[in-house]
């Protein structure tokens, strides 16, 4: 099985399943939308389609390291102009391929999203499911520093695994856990929160597998806004992503070497996809306001 980080490792076994579905679904639609314009910036990548959609997804930095000798030796495809299907479906071959797919994804899964074929929540703040967290042991891959401020005084166990020292700070009174102990903190949860850059570099499944049965987990981040079915399939309760509403103004702020941070509350706007089997099987209840849009 491919490894290299350039494409995206395992986890381009949910984006083949992902692309899978949505050749389906734009059959049915009758529609094919190409690729209008791609921006990659410091942070994320982000795509416009000629249907008017458009994605983002996150650039780690040991992707671009990868690329890098790639990057100045060869020169990169135009991607203008090439059909977005064919893009989502791997076929792009490009330094930073993985994350344009992924973005390219996340920019066709859009419509299905607007048009309600899944359970969504567009409160899109996960600390508003208290059930996730109350009273459980809880591990947190990756920094999700707004989520971490919002429940570190919640009665959990809070394990946070995580490279960058910032983190650590943030993660007074919580349990803060080495990358190479990750397997230890996630084999001992009952909800595992794992942040879209896991689909990014690669690491969601082999961090999936290593989560007990009946715990429940969510993946968090911008990155993770692809049709879920791949996720939900595999036991994922919860994806808290976003849709970009104006990706005019997200290219133009990648452009300039924005991230998250400057891309939420002025073009892009968070929501929560919601599995409610798996919910269910883990006895975590919905919100009311959830459970009123069933």
């Amino acid at each position: 099985m491919n490894q290299d980080p350039l494409r995206g490792g395992h986890a381009g076994i949910l984006l083949d399943e992902a692309h899978a579905s949505l050749v389906a679904k734009y059959a049915q639609r009758g529609e094919a939308p190409s690729i209008l314009r791609l921006v990659v910036g410091i942070h994320f990548v982000g795509v416009k389609l000629t249907n008017g959609c458009g994605g983002v997804a996150y650039l780690p930095p040991e992707l671009i390291q990868a690329a890098s000798t790639r990057i100045l030796k060869h020169a990169a495809p135009r991607v203008r102009g090439m059909s977005a299907l064919g893009v989502a479906g791997g076929g792009l071959d490009h330094p930073l391929a993985h994350v344009i797919r992924l973005a390219t994804l996340n920019a066709l899964s859009v419509p299905f999203f607007q048009e309600g074929q899944y359970l969504m929540d567009e409160t899109g703040n996960l600390a508003d499911y208290p059930a996730l967290f109350n009273g459980r042991r809880l591990c947190l891959v990756g920094a999700i520093i707004p989520l971490l401020r919002r429940i570190r005084h919640l009665p959990s166990h809070i394990d946070v695994v995580d490279r960058k020292e910032a983190t650590e700070a943030e993660a007074g009174g919580m349990s803060f856990v080495p990358p190479d102990q990750v397997s230890q903190a996630l084999g001992s949860c009952e909800t595992a929160v794992f942040t879209g850059a896991s689909v990014a570099n690669g690491s969601v499944l082999s961090l999936i597998a290593q989560v007990p049965e009946q715990a429940a987990i969510a993946i968090v981040g911008p990155s993770s806004g692809f049709i879920p079915d791949p996720l939900f399939e595999r036991g994922v309760a919860l994806v808290g992503t976003s849709i970009v509403h104006d990706i005019d103004e997200a290219l133009e702020i990648l452009s300039e070497g924005g991230g998250a941070y400057q891309l939420f509350g002025t073009c892009v706007r968070k929501i929560n996809l919601l599995n409610v089997k798996a919910l269910a099987g883990r006895g975590l209840a919905l919100p009311g306001a959830v459970e009123d849009l069933r």
